[in-house]
């Protein structure tokens, strides 16, 4: 037995053929009577497709629903609108390492993950198939909800900045408009450019300007450039102040709105066909893993008797 090859392990099989064909005989016999005692689960397929999700840096809009799908806030809330924890039996109050074996089950039980076209598939696994597709769509649902309250919870944030902006412009121009408005009062300017354009017609042909005139011409004269300045800074806030509230008005349609940041490929089905247990491949298994288990046992204790 110092040099083992295949055609000693050969002889061996056929040497032995009758013992090999017992064991496996069992092996599958017992696999599938314990087969039966694994509980039948059915599975819910859905596939959604991300939508008012804005790419940021290089995470795509799809890797930011994967996340949020698999966020522990989703999770948790499942397992607290579903029951989960007695449904997989875990109690994770009294039982060390509950929770671990909680995520455990939950990951056998939902599986999320990304399609090659930039969807997600979700997953779930249970022995009643109605409550699989339950539980499938409202894991669409909560993911939705979490993304809508994280979002408006950001955009409230950006409200509160905008406001700051649009009062300290409200403020600014009402300031400009309040400096337009003394310097034409104080002069009588209702129209500079008219009124400038009628004095210069009277002065070039040479008719004495009364006394209005005369203030009129002078606050023309003194303040034009000034008026200009102020009028200018009054577009330029004012185009800035358009922006904003634009943006503004935005933000609170955003968190008025019920916006969904997913779109259905495929909705939740309800199987009537169970995926496991797949009872072939378990006495499949079982066969070969028994028929390699006894050449093992056979190889070893042949070696052992070589060495006595």
């Amino acid at each position: 037995m110092e040099n083992l090859n295949s055609l000693t392990i050969v002889q061996i099989i056929i040497r032995k053929w009758k013992l090999f064909f017992v064991i496996m005989l069992c092996a599958a016999v017992l696999a599938f009577a314990v087969s039966f005692l694994i509980k039948d689960k059915y599975k819910s397929n859905s596939v959604v497709y991300p939508v008012n999700l804005f790419q940021n840096s290089e995470e795509s809009s799809s890797e930011q629903l994967l996340q949020y799908f698999l966020s522990e806030d989703v999770k948790y809330k499942l397992a607290k609108d579903f029951d989960l924890f007695k449904r997989y039996g875990v109690d994770t109050m009294s039982t060390k390492g509950g929770k671990a074996l909680f995520n455990f089950m939950f990951q056998e039980n939902v599986t999320v993950s990304p399609t090659i076209y930039e969807s997600i598939e979700i997953t779930v696994k249970d022995e009643d198939p109605r409550f699989a597709q339950k539980l499938n769509r409202a894991l669409i649902a909560n993911t939705n909800d979490l993304i809508r309250e994280t979002k408006r919870k950001v955009v409230k944030q950006y409200l509160v900045n905008t406001k700051q902006v649009i009062d300290i412009q409200s403020k600014e121009l009402d300031s400009l408009s309040s400096a337009i408005l003394k310097i034409k009062t104080e002069y009588n300017i209702v129209d500079e450019k008219d009124q400038a354009k009628y004095l210069s017609k009277q002065m070039s042909t040479g008719s004495s300007l009364n006394e209005n005139a005369q203030l009129q011409a002078k606050g023309i004269k003194e303040k034009s450039t000034e008026l200009k300045i102020l009028d200018g800074r009054i577009k330029s806030t004012l185009k800035s102040y358009s922006k904003i509230k634009e943006k503004n008005d935005s933000y609170l349609l955003d968190v008025a709105g019920e916006m969904d940041f997913y779109t259905y490929v495929s909705k939740p089905d309800l199987q009537d066909k169970k995926c496991s247990p797949v009872r072939w491949i378990i006495v499949l298994v079982s066969t070969i893993s028994a028929f390699f288990f006894t050449l093992v046992f056979i190889l070893f204790k042949n070696r052992s008797k070589d060495l006595i």
